[in-house]
């Protein structure tokens, strides 16, 4: 089915989209799995290039290119979903265990492993890991800048979510 070339590991690159803290199920059970798309900047064009020319498939599965001209690689997979793991486990970029996971705007490394498909000829790149060099995702903050004073980060919020009548004095708040 398929034909394996040696793995490697890229060099530290941008996150434009992962699906590792769960499975992508949009297609289904059957074809849930855990994908990163990078950024190819020309270092990574000119190694997939190289690839491509010596293992003589077609084409690169997983490359597309944006309005803005911006080249994307999507590596994607099972293993973890076989294993019944919800989440892709990642490394941080001391090459430890981490419970993190890379989100868009990260930057990373992955080790990625090339098979040239036997059925059309096209070459995958399956991701077979995840080193996270920084955490630069964008956390929603809800259009607000940080500032001294509460921190919910331990709160817990009430679990009923029954209204209360409203107090008859409330009618008279100008608000």
């Amino acid at each position: 089915m398929a034909n394996k070339i040696k793995p490697f590991t890229t060099h530290t690159l941008p996150v434009k989209w992962a699906h590792l803290h769960k499975a992508d199920t949009k297609f289904g059970e059957d074809s849930a799995n855990h994908s990163c798309t990078i950024i190819v900047d020309e270092q990574l064009q000119k190694q997939l290039d190289q690839m491509l020319k010596e293992s003589g498939a077609e084409k690169i599965n997983g490359m597309n290119t944006s309005d803005e001209g911006e080249t994307y690689l999507k590596a994607k997979s099972k293993i973890f979903v076989k294993k019944g793991q919800e989440w892709f486990p990642c490394r941080d970029a001391g090459a430890q265990p981490t419970e993190a996971v890379a989100f868009g705007g990260d930057t990373v490394r992955l080790r990625l492993a090339p098979a040239v498909l036997t059925r059309d000829n096209s070459m995958s790149l399956y991701l077979n890991g995840v080193q996270i060099i920084e955490k630069n995702a964008v956390q929603d903050s809800g259009g607000f800048e940080a500032t001294d004073g509460f921190d919910g980060s331990t709160f817990k919020a009430p679990v009923s979510t029954e209204t209360s009548e409203p107090d008859e004095d409330m009618d008279e708040i100008p608000f």
